[in-house]
């Protein structure tokens, strides 16, 4: 059988590049304290990431059904984190040494955090210049993940071919964004979600370090 030479390697941000996870939650509970809501635990806030802002603001305030209260809460958090991104967040242990290594390959960060953040904390840790394209959210273009959409939209920005890709992430969104999209992927255990959670979804590669990642794709 032939391998597939991997040329390009997506990245999620949150849970896999960077742990953000402080500053996040900082803001969550900055916007409850002002929705004289109760605050939430660290533990809490990242069993509620992955699928957007909007997303884990709802869940925080758990029985909002006003959408003036969560548009507020949102506006609040915003405001905040934007100001905030990089207070806590740094790159996860082994991070740069593991983006060295694979200096060869093509890179990209694609997140769903919207793209005004993802490239603030990008270029606020001094990243940017690993990465060939750097992706957050953007609905005008594409669906967020589990959807396929913003994968393809790289594939074809940076004129790769699905056999060809692999995606990086601590979360079942990115398997299965990785999996409709018909790229590898590659579930790390250091994130925001438990290894079983991820192992059940049957990535085709599990990792509990990123610099494993350069002996995997040695051997793909």
């Amino acid at each position: 059988m032939i391998k597939e030479k991997i040329e390009l390697i997506i990245f999620d941000l949150d849970g896999t590049i960077v742990n953000s996870i402080f500053d996040i939650a900082d803001g969550v509970n900055h916007a409850l304290v002002k929705m004289n809501r109760d605050t939430v635990s660290v533990h809490e806030v990242q069993e509620m990431i992955g699928s957007g802002v909007k997303k884990l603001i709802e869940l925080a305030l758990i029985d909002v059904s006003d959408e003036i209260v969560l548009a507020n809460a949102l506006k609040i958090f915003q405001d905040y984190y934007s100001k905030n991104l990089i207070t806590k967040t740094r790159p996860y242990k082994d991070v740069l040494e593991t983006l060295n290594q694979l200096s060869n390959f093509k890179m990209a960060i694609y997140s769903n955090k919207p793209q005004n953040l993802t490239d603030k904390v990008i270029i606020g840790l001094d990243l940017n210049s690993y990465f060939d394209t750097v992706q957050g959210a953007d609905e005008s273009k594409y669906k967020r993940k589990p959807s396929e959409e913003g994968i393809n939209y790289i594939l074809k920005k940076l004129k790769v071919k699905p056999k060809n890709v692999i995606m990086v992430g601590d979360s079942t969104h990115d398997i299965h964004a990785g999996k409709r999209a018909g790229v590898k992927t590659c579930a790390v255990t250091y994130g925001y979600r438990d290894e079983k959670i991820l192992a059940n979804e049957s990535p085709d590669f599990l990792i509990h370090k990123l610099t494993d990642l350069v002996n995997i794709l040695k051997n793909i």
